[in-house]
């Protein structure tokens, strides 16, 4: 009987790990082709984004728009301010929070057109659903540096990033703090503070990493 119920640990415990090496070549799979595309772009066509940013910007839009969960950033981001917003303000500040992390991340990448980059295999679990995924940017002639992000399943099981770390700067933290000293400026209105909402650039937010 002992030997029975060993059996079937042992079993289970198979089945579990080639469950979770499934997920976890998923997960890899979604960061990694994409991330690998999304440089490849900038390396080959990244001339383009001096003489015409908002053209360049929309040929990564295909590649960035789907893999993150807008929505659900924008919410973390307005975090108290989320619970009295209406559809239409929640909708402006989507947009707003849509164009800046894209001008964030690939205004940070041009910077790094010789780097190679690698996705690290160890993908960490949380204990709220999450995963962590870490990008490593190497190159021969500059420093090395990671960037990680925080990816769930939505109701749709469809994987979203929903965070970004970059060279150790919390890209979601760092907006929401940004945004909460906007709001208190301008005495909790929303709406004044989603118009003067001007979040640093990139340059500014990783000049003091």
């Amino acid at each position: 009987m002992i030997r029975l119920l060993n059996l079937k640990s042992l079993l289970l415990l198979v089945i579990s790990l080639n469950i979770f090496s499934e997920k976890n070549s998923e997960i890899f799979s979604f960061i990694d082709d994409n991330a690998q595309y999304f440089l490849q772009l900038i390396k080959n066509d990244g001339n383009e984004f001096e003489s015409n940013p908002e053209e360049f910007k929309n040929k990564l839009k295909d590649i960035w728009e789907p893999m993150v969960d807008v929505r659900l950033v924008s919410r973390l981001i307005l975090n108290d301010a989320y619970n009295g917003a209406s559809e239409e303000q929640i909708g402006l500040f989507e947009e707003r929070t849509k164009k800046l992390l894209l001008d964030t991340y690939v205004t940070t990448l041009l910077e790094f057109k010789e780097y190679d980059i690698e996705t690290q295999t160890d993908i960490r679990v949380n204990k709220n659903k999450t995963y962590e995924v870490s990008v490593k940017f190497s190159s021969a002639n500059a420093y090395s540096f990671s960037s990680k992000f925080t990816i769930y399943r939505n109701k749709k099981n469809e994987l979203k990033i929903i965070n970004i770390i970059i060279d150790g700067i919390n890209l979601g933290l760092t907006f929401r703090n940004q945004f909460k000293d906007v709001y208190r400026n301008n005495a909790l209105d929303l709406d004044r503070a989603i118009k003067n909402w001007q979040p640093l650039s990139s340059d500014e937010i990783f000049s003091d990493s």
